[in-house]
């Protein structure tokens, strides 16, 4: 069976490339993924608010750059500490979904490639956020299931 799907060697590269360069990061780091339209479906990092993404620092920035109408991937770099004193930046894959995508057609796109981008992105956590991270209450809880 052949995939509806297609990651180019370029963007499994800087995914890649990404999760090397941030293992060890002191600040938030963010990749956003996309899927192109029709009629390619070719999963690709979306370089059009790249620069704005680039300056993400905090999980409050982050709901300012994501598109309020289309979802996205978020390969999210979070530094933290555990219970116990340990530093750790865990990779997570944050499936963005705000309450406003109308499409179905692009509802079902993204819900179609989300265990391949999950598997390309090897993450250790996948989190689905439905909110528009606009409310204090919705980051609150968007920091309490990355570091559960």
């Amino acid at each position: 069976m052949s995939s509806l799907y297609h990651i180019s060697t370029e963007t499994k590269k800087r995914i890649s490339k990404f999760r090397t360069a941030t293992a060890r990061s002191d600040s938030v780091e963010v990749q956003v993924i996309k899927i192109q339209p029709k009629p390619s479906y070719e999963i690709t990092i979306d370089e059009a608010d790249e620069e704005e993404v680039n300056e993400v620092s905090s999980l409050e920035e982050l709901g300012q750059v994501l598109p309020d109408n289309t979802p996205r991937y978020v390969l999210l770099s979070y530094p933290m500490t555990t219970r116990d004193g340990r530093k750790q930046t865990p990779l997570i894959l944050i499936y963005w979904k705000p309450m406003t995508v109308v499409s179905q057609e692009w509802k079902m796109l993204y819900a179609g490639a989300l265990e391949k981008v999950r598997s390309e992105c090897g993450v250790s956590k996948m989190i689905e956020v439905t909110s528009g991270l606009e409310e204090e209450e919705d980051i609150q809880e968007l920091k309490e299931q990355i570091e559960s």
